[in-house]
């Protein structure tokens, strides 16, 4: 874990360094569980009755479905960076039951990207609970 928090913090310095990180890293909680929210959502509305036009028009022709997904991966790379790491182990198991969340039609994909993220969840959730994530916070002047 030692290594790992060495690489966070490496990985902070070289993003920091960009204005624009800066500029939306006090928003990373939002952009990750808004991108998964959103994501979440596109799914719901494509199992009830919604009209395939207001489907398309709302995530196709309006990015949304772009927007929240490239959202949750930049919410990813913020909330490594920021103070608030305890709380990305929950966006990527929600990412993996997203992958998994209509439970009907399921194949080996899916099996696989919800696992890839769950046991990423699984990593991150152990080096949050390690002292050396504690003292890479400590070190944080973002």
């Amino acid at each position: 874990m030692q290594q790992f928090a060495i690489a966070v913090k490496e990985i902070r310095a070289l993003l920091t360094s960009f204005k624009i990180v800066k500029l939306v890293l006090p928003f990373h909680l939002h952009i990750l569980f808004g991108g998964l929210g959103v994501l979440f959502l596109e799914e719901l509305l494509l199992r009830t009755d919604i009209s395939y036009k207001t489907w398309n028009t709302l995530f196709n022709d309006i990015p949304l479905h772009l927007i929240a997904y490239y959202g949750f991966f930049v919410g990813i790379w913020l909330t490594l960076i920021s103070k608030n790491v305890k709380y990305l182990p929950y966006g990527l198991w929600g990412y993996a039951f997203l992958a998994l969340f209509p439970f009907e039609y399921l194949g080996l994909a899916n099996f696989v990207q919800a696992a890839i993220y769950a046991i990423g969840g699984f990593a991150l959730f152990r080096y949050t609970a390690t002292s050396h994530s504690s003292a890479d916070t400590h070190s944080l002047n973002v």
